[in-house]
Order: C-alpha cells, then sequence, then structure tokens
C-alpha cells in the first residue's frame, strides 16, 4: 500500500501588479520556502500579513504549497 510522506511547503504571498491595456490585472508573488508541516492556518496567516506588511504593493492573500512523496 502506497503512502504519502512530507518532504516540503512553500508560502507563497500574492500581491497585486500592474493592470494591462485591456483592463487585466498582473499578480505578483513573493514565495517563503522551509515550512515546518505542522503549522497550523491561523499561524500561515500571522507570517503572511507581517511579511506583507513589508512590501508597498496591495496584498491579496497567501497560498501553502506542500510537495509530498509517495512511497
Amino acid at each position: 500500500m502506497a503512502n504519502l510522506e512530507y518532504k516540503h511547503a512553500v508560502l507563497k504571498l500574492i500581491f497585486e501588479g500592474e493592470v494591462t491595456e485591456d483592463g487585466k490585472m498582473i499578480t505578483k508573488s513573493k514565495s517563503y520556502r522551509n515550512i515546518r508541516s505542522n503549522v497550523t492556518a491561523d499561524q500561515l496567516e500571522t507570517v503572511a500579513t507581517t511579511l506583507s506588511s513589508f512590501s508597498e504593493r496591495p496584498y491579496i492573500g497567501a497560498e501553502k504549497i506542500e510537495t509530498m512523496q509517495v512511497i
């Protein structure tokens, strides 16, 4: 039987970018690696909002991207 093993995770912050000529918004992102596997959503939100305050661009949201290995 196959199992999943945690390899690593990335926290990706998403910011507003520029607007194209046809009115579509381009987003910008910043990624932070080495996120622990046991971090909670509340902890991630706290870190994301704190880190986003250092940016001049308006903060849209954050994503946690996990990589798992099938064994």
